[in-house]
């Protein structure tokens, strides 16, 4: 059930973590203006200016929100430079940030009505920081646009959002070299395969093989599979991710997200286990 105009839930993604007072910041800024607002955390653990990671985020999160509810995702390594400053109003939801690929994924799966060039500073905070345009254009346009502006009060309509795309696997003889999607807090590695994908794989057997390590487990569950063993399932968000059960797969394979030198390969072999 869509929110009514003036009640919009406002949910914060962005890459600030919860040392500073960033986050906070951001929250009262919203309050500020709009102290009815409702605020979600959706996460500020995004990997710091990964632009990538925060739209995987905001991708996979999407569909669980009401409609009507604002995505405000501050992920902006160009802070201060001439990248846009845009909401994107979607056939469900609305996105405010920066205009570098983050919001791409999720607004154009939802079906992008408009784009609006956030250029009208009465809706700025009075002083706007070459480094903190969270708290000095995202976060007060969110609040405004909570409690009822009209979308188009904000700027002008402009085309085109810049775009971001996943990799997607890539051919290799009888396989697929695939690449790093997101790595979670369990150590979970999901990879750029989704489960539908993997099926055929699945179903005739498989091998994967990542930093020198082979894996040839599936299970269904994490409870199915054996302690200390890596081994392949399916994630909730519809990819294919190695997991390590009662450990981090990560840690115990030594590969880092931002690593561009690990390569991932998967092929049919026979000598596999399913749980």
């Amino acid at each position: 059930m869509p929110y009514s105009t003036g009640f919009r839930p406002i949910a914060l993604l962005t890459d600030f973590g919860h040392t500073d007072a960033f986050v906070g910041i951001l929250k009262g800024v919203i309050l500020f203006i709009h102290p009815e607002a409702r605020i979600v955390d959706l996460c500020h653990g995004v990997s710091h200016q990964d632009i990538g990671h925060g739209a995987h985020l905001l991708d996979i999160s999407l569909d669980y929100f009401p409609r009507g509810t604002i995505f405000c995702a501050v992920v902006d390594p160009g802070v201060g430079t001439n990248r846009r400053a845009v909401l994107v109003e979607t056939r469900d939801y609305f996105l405010v940030g920066p205009d570098n690929g983050v919001l791409w994924p999720a607004a154009s799966r939802n079906n992008i009505r408009r784009v609006i060039h956030l250029t009208r500073s009465r809706y700025f905070l009075p002083r706007v920081s070459a480094t903190f345009h969270g708290r000095d254009i995202f976060a007060p346009v969110a609040a405004h646009l909570s409690a009822g502006i009209d979308p188009g009060a904000f700027g002008a309509e402009v085309s085109g959002l810049t775009r971001f795309a996943f990799p997607e696997p890539e051919p290799f003889e009888n396989g697929l070299i695939l690449s790093i999607r997101h790595i979670d807090t369990f150590g979970n590695i999901g990879l750029n395969l989704a489960s539908e994908q993997f099926m055929p794989f699945a179903e005739q057997g498989f091998l994967i093989r990542i930093n020198q390590t082979t894996i040839n487990r599936y299970y269904d569950t994490y409870a199915a599979a054996p302690e200390k063993t890596l081994f392949v399932i399916a994630d909730s968000a519809g990819f294919v991710e190695i997991a390590l059960k009662k450990g981090h797969a990560a840690s115990q394979l030594d590969v880092d997200k931002q690593d561009t030198g690990v390569t991932v390969t998967i092929e049919p072999c026979s000598d596999f286990k399913k749980g």
